[in-house]
């Protein structure tokens, strides 16, 4: 089965600003605080984090599209060095006009599928665990806030 997790919020910004941050990958350790480095050119960009106490290398391509209300981000991970194993997934950022404010929802899609039981234990997790820090799209909220107000 394919793991697919879901979060959405909505944003005091129109359709293009978000769409247009969104596409930036220089925009991406503002989205996730364990990326170290991360270097960029055009649509591509390479980098490092850490998670769980290692650096894992990663690359990742938010591929030309004419959707203004769809970001989609393909990044590839190196897991581990010594197996030289790498995990697919594809983050998929869809905008939906609201008035003033646009809905964002936000998709992580893992290539890999789990077993039955993995993917339920990891809905159960999502649904009744307490989330530490803030998510993606908390981090994108905020980061869009303080560029509006800059203006």
């Amino acid at each position: 089965m394919q793991l697919e997790l879901t979060e959405k919020t909505r944003l005091e910004a129109p359709p293009d600003q978000i769409h247009d941050w969104l596409s930036d990958l220089e925009n991406w350790p503002k989205i996730n605080d364990k990326i170290r480095s991360i270097s960029v050119e055009g649509d591509k960009c390479i980098g490092e984090l850490l998670f769980k106490g290692q650096t894992i290398e990663f690359a990742g391509m938010v591929p030309p599209d004419n959707d203004p209300l769809k970001v989609t981000c393909n990044i590839v991970v190196q897991t581990s060095s010594e197996k030289n194993r790498t995990e697919h997934l594809t983050v998929v950022y869809e905008i939906i006009p609201q008035g003033r404010y646009s809905k964002v929802i936000e998709r992580v899609i893992f290539e890999r599928s789990i077993p039955f039981w993995g993917w339920l234990l990891v809905k159960f997790i999502m649904l009744v665990g307490k989330p530490t820090g803030t998510t993606n799209l908390e981090r994108i909220k905020e980061h869009i806030a303080a560029e509006n107000e800059g203006r």
